[in-house]
């Protein structure tokens, strides 16, 4: 094997090597931010059922407290809320930063036929932690609606029953 077929060999091995690392962090992010949004979920309605029992129970506080607790209590959700739909936002976009890169990449090498030695140095640089690269699309689109029901339906059921009990 001569060297610029030692040379072409690795570096196919690199294009190929990230194709691969682009579909692991792919699936990274979408556990992470399914981790963030079943631990948010359960975090808020737990939290609100153990409240709100206390709060209806035969020994639960006074009106006066209840409401303040309540509304308190309604507030501090809201801020956890925010803090995880923040975090959660910064996920969906790393995720299809690597995704737009990862097609970007899929095309350059269809449109080599094969010639790695055209393959830009940037389709192979990291792009989830890359503020710098595109992550808009009708995936990503798609993902914010589902980060809305997430975020925001829990959020509105809270408050219709805090209004209710209290």
């Amino acid at each position: 094997m001569s060297g610029t077929e030692s040379n072409e060999s690795l570096l196919r091995q690199i294009v190929l090597g990230e194709v691969g690392g682009k579909n692991q962090a792919i699936h990274a992010y979408d556990a992470i931010v399914w981790k963030i949004r079943t631990g948010y979920l359960t975090l808020i309605f737990a939290g609100w059922a153990i409240l709100l029992q206390g709060l209806t129970g035969e020994h639960g506080a006074q009106l006066p407290t209840q409401q303040s607790l309540g509304w308190g209590l309604y507030l501090f959700s809201l801020g956890f809320t925010v803090g995880a739909w923040y975090v959660d936002r910064s996920y969906i976009q790393r995720k299809f930063r690597v995704i737009l890169a990862l097609d970007l990449l899929t095309e350059r090498i269809v449109s080599a036929a094969g010639d790695c030695k055209q393959m830009p140095a940037d389709l192979l640089q990291v792009a989830g932690d890359n503020s710098g690269k595109p992550y808009d699309c009708p995936g990503y689109r798609n993902a914010m609606r589902a980060e809305r029901a997430v975020y925001i339906a829990p959020m509105a059921v809270v408050l219709i029953v805090l209004v209710w009990i209290v």
